[in-house]
């Protein structure tokens, strides 16, 4: 399972699975202390994080051997991706044949992307081919809105308007950046999730078949 964090898929009895994040144990917290908040202010227990028993890049799982896997779960990881196509490639190229992918994506209209606009597949093959350096800034510059808006909403920021809101906005930004805050950095409704998967397919012959799309 890839990116667990700290919500791990219940899985079948017996099953044995193995936790893939990109940060240690010892690292886990480091991008969260941001902006003087905590992994508190998230809302999350650091007790209930799963250790990673693999440290590993999630988009690459270079450590993690070609058709090895029976399973991949990657719950609400996809959108964290910078490159999400290499992403889903490599978790292709990690599963046995017949091996079963568990994938799960946020609906931007029912979460707090419902402000943004779908990435559409051209900026993802964009992304996948010139590599995601080029949308990074602004995919910060963008969330850093959101985290504003909610951080003020929730009190853990003083609200302010005009010039000041802007300047905050990019120190915000600057400050999720340098921390490697791990963003949304993709969003999709439930239509542009499926014609997404649909030009996966095409546009790079791969021979995966969906079972089930809720």
């Amino acid at each position: 399972e890839i990116g667990a964090f700290a919500s791990p898929l219940e899985l079948p009895e017996g099953a044995r699975v193995q936790y893939v994040d990109k940060y240690s144990a010892q690292d886990i917290e480091k991008p969260f202390n941001i902006s003087g908040l905590t992994l508190a202010d998230f809302g999350t227990d650091i007790a209930s994080i799963v250790i990673p028993d693999i440290v590993d890049n999630g988009e690459t799982l270079a450590k993690v051997g070609d058709y090895s896997q029976d399973f991949v779960v990657a719950n609400h990881v996809l959108e964290h991706f910078e490159d999400p196509l290499k992403g889903f490639k490599n978790m292709l190229r990690v599963l046995k044949h017949g091996g079963i992918l568990y994938l799960s994506l946020p609906e931007m209209r029912h979460s707090f992307d419902r402000t943004r606009t779908p990435t559409a597949f051209e900026h993802l093959l964009k992304d996948y081919e010139q590599n995601p350096t080029w949308s990074r800034g602004a995919a910060y510059r963008e969330f850093a809105e959101i985290f504003a808006s909610h951080g003020m909403d929730k009190g853990l920021f003083p609200r302010v308007h005009g010039s000041e809101l802007e300047t905050f906005i990019e120190q915000q930004a600057e400050a999720l950046e340098k921390a490697d805050f791990s963003i949304h950095f993709h969003a999709w409704t439930m239509d542009a999730m499926q014609e997404m998967f649909l030009k996966i397919k095409t546009h790079f012959n791969l021979s995966f078949e969906t079972k089930l799309i809720i």
